[in-house]
């Protein structure tokens, strides 16, 4: 009988093409600063240091989820990971020398590895995504569950070219959904022939997507398959990977509990407040010219104030009163009511529809920020109206209010204005997927992400 393992080929291949990287780097610093003989003899005199440096990297790389072989490298996102890992690899390797006098890189050759680290892990990561695109590597994956979930998570990964996911097929205990076709992707048959169809398909991906209760054979089944080598993941977990949001019709309040929880709370609930006021106190400074110009093209194109104030809800439902720069016609609610605002909203003036498009508006919310009403990075913040209507037909609107509101945001950079239920729903996916992943490198995202629209008027 073949035994299988549960080892990851495409995992394995990052941590060889890594230790490979390091290993190089560390000749080429040394020969750079030393020479080539002296180089080759100074890492030789050096091995243990010169170890414990790639022991560290690796060890971070782990920690920051970058063996996770279903990421992207050639993103920006992933690609500040590896920079940020690789920064604290090399604060932590440099506190471990100066606690250990037997640990010693001179810092010329130090610093250049370093370097040399940063661009050649980068390099070999953007051309690790680009290989496995290609058809040879492509995983086949076998969908656990051919109802709405199903058929959505094919929907996601058919878009999701670059993913390197080929469906083979569909497992359903409907005996009425047996040999027929969602998207052209046949339902093979019932959980009894999932190990069958895994030998036959070369299945290498099991992706769950029941959104009841598992039967306990099935739960079975799933623990045989990872402990085979077939990677098992879960329709949430793959489709927020996909699409950078979260299926809130596929999760229950159990997934969010669990969430909720198992979130570190240090960088959340101490370090993010500080670093945003202070950030956010530097900000207001440096832009203080650019709001008053601002401020005199809004007095002098359009009658009213400078300035609109609005309550809004912030966290745990909490109450305070946001400060904007005004871009639509005085009393603009006065004829219409509470409307969600619109990209063509006619309402909007001409000025407005600028400082709208490069965000300049939201600029005077860094005061709330400062007064710590809201975060630099987080769900816009709504207004009590609206949030009661959505809590009545959005499952887990709620959850927003879980963490302090944002100037700027995940859905504000992925999302144009929503002024449906629908597309406050498709917002919603963006904030849970920021709530459960909140993090320095997200916000750092977020924020570069603001920026480039800032800059640029492109974006969401």
């Amino acid at each position: 009988m073949k035994i299988h393992y549960p080892v990851s080929k495409r995992k394995i291949a990052l941590v060889l093409g890594d230790i490979c990287i390091v290993n190089l780097a560390i000749v080429l610093s040394a020969i750079v600063r030393l020479g080539v003989n002296g180089g080759l003899s100074y890492v030789k005199g050096n091995p243990l240091s010169f170890a414990v440096y790639g022991i560290v990297l690796i060890t971070i790389f782990s920690f920051a989820d970058l063996y996770d072989t279903r990421k992207d490298y050639k993103s920006i996102g992933i690609v500040i990971s590896i920079l940020f890992a690789t920064a604290v690899a090399f604060v932590i390797t440099t506190f471990i020398f100066y606690i250990n006098g037997s640990l010693k890189i001179g810092r010329g050759v130090f610093f250049i590895n370093g370097a040399l680290i940063i661009v050649f892990i980068t390099g070999w990561r953007m051309l690790y995504s680009y290989i496995i695109e290609q058809p040879l590597f492509n995983r086949r994956a076998l969908i656990i569950g051919a109802g709405w979930a199903g058929s959505t998570i094919l929907g996601e990964i058919k878009k999701a070219k670059k993913a390197g996911i080929k469906v083979a097929g569909f497992i359903d205990d409907d005996p009425e959904k047996l040999n027929t076709q969602i998207c052209g992707v046949p339902v093979l048959g019932g959980r009894s022939v999932i190990n069958k169809v895994i030998r036959q398909q070369n299945i290498d991906t099991v992706i769950s997507a029941i959104t009841h209760e598992k039967h306990a054979d099935l739960i079975k089944m799933l623990i045989h398959c990872s402990w085979n080598g077939v990677d098992v993941i879960d329709m949430p977990t793959i489709y927020e990977q996909l699409t950078g949001k979260i299926p809130f019709k596929h999760i229950n309040d159990m997934w969010m509990l669990h969430v909720v929880i198992s979130k570190p709370k240090l960088y959340g609930k101490f370090i993010k407040p500080v670093l945003e006021a202070v950030i956010s106190l530097l900000l207001f400074i440096i832009l203080m010219p650019v709001m008053a110009i601002t401020a005199v093209l809004i007095k002098t194109t359009s009658r009213g104030s400078v300035f609109y104030t609005q309550e809004r809800m912030g966290k745990d439902a909490g109450r305070f009163t946001i400060i904007k720069f005004r871009t639509m016609v005085a009393d603009a609610e006065s004829q219409t009511g509470a409307v969600y605002a619109a990209d063509n909203d006619h309402r909007i003036t001409k000025v407005g529809r600028l400082l709208r498009k490069w965000r300049l508006d939201e600029v005077p919310q860094l005061l709330n920020v400062i007064k710590g009403d809201m975060s630099l990075v987080g769900p816009r913040p709504e207004r009590e109206i609206f949030i009661k209507e959505f809590e009545k037909n959005i499952p887990f609107y709620s959850q927003r209010l879980a963490v302090k509101p944002g100037l700027s945001g995940w859905a504000q950079v992925k999302y144009p204005y929503a002024s449906t239920i629908e597309q406050t729903e498709e917002k919603l996916q963006y904030d849970l997927y920021y709530i459960k992943n909140m993090s320095f490198l997200l916000d750092s995202v977020v924020l570069l992400k603001t920026v480039r629209v800032m800059l640029f008027g492109k974006g969401k």
